[in-house]
């Protein structure tokens, strides 16, 4: 487990950029799990940028995205959003671009196919994902018992299909992210705090290959 702290959440992004490149550099097949958040579109954009410029090569890459909001008819899905801040300007082939599609009642089949899915890819080698200011990872919310697996959560907006815990501990990799100052309370019980159920992000400190990523904001109290 390491811990890196940038001067500001720019820093952070091209920071991040750059690590996820090199792993992409490392290993041109790699497969990826990538949170959809939006703010990680500064950093998406970064890795844009080093596509159009040649330096990276997406064409061998598979993709995950970590999860999706169940969303009215109509409503912009994260899916749409990944496309928007990365797929769109990257030269990823459509086929490897994987989504737990949330247009489905079917929650358990749907689960079993997104978990199968990664697993028959060989796991993830990097996932890239934000810590929310509750201690969430991915969309795994604080709970008494968190789900290993690929499952539906309840949010505070709704219904949403996550990766768990342990699909996201089974990859090579883990960069987490936390930046600004509404994470600098929850940042020291992340990194360095009991690993507990009620903060999920915490389950990284026993990761061999973690990475904290913070920016000083986030990282006042760590």
């Amino acid at each position: 487990m390491s811990v890196l702290v940038y001067r500001d959440s720019d820093t952070l992004s091209q920071a991040l950029a750059t690590l996820l490149a090199g792993c992409m550099i490392e290993k041109p097949n790699s497969v990826i799990g990538l949170d959809c958040s939006a703010q990680l579109a500064s950093a998406y954009r970064k890795i844009a940028g080093m596509t159009s410029d040649g330096l990276l090569d997406w064409a061998c890459v598979r993709a995950f995205n970590l999860f999706e909001h169940v969303r009215q008819d109509g409503e912009p899905t994260d899916e749409a959003r990944m496309h928007s801040m990365l797929y769109d300007r990257v030269n990823i082939l459509p086929e490897n671009i994987y989504s737990p599609s949330a247009q489905t009642r079917d929650w358990s089949v749907l689960c079993n196919d997104y978990e199968n899915a990664i697993l028959d890819v060989g796991g993830l080698d990097t996932v890239v994902c934000t810590v929310g200011a509750d201690g969430r990872i991915a969309c795994n919310m604080p709970n008494s018992e968190l789900a290993p697996v690929t499952h539906v959560e309840r949010g505070e907006s709704g219904r949403v299909v996550t990766v768990g815990i342990s699909t996201i501990m089974a990859a090579k990799r883990v960069i987490a992210i936390l930046s600004g100052y509404e994470l600098s309370t929850i940042a020291p019980l992340v990194i360095t705090g009991p690993v507990l159920p009620g903060i999920p992000a915490s389950y990284l400190q026993l990761h061999q290959n973690a990475i904290f990523m913070l920016d000083e904001d986030a990282a006042e109290h760590v």
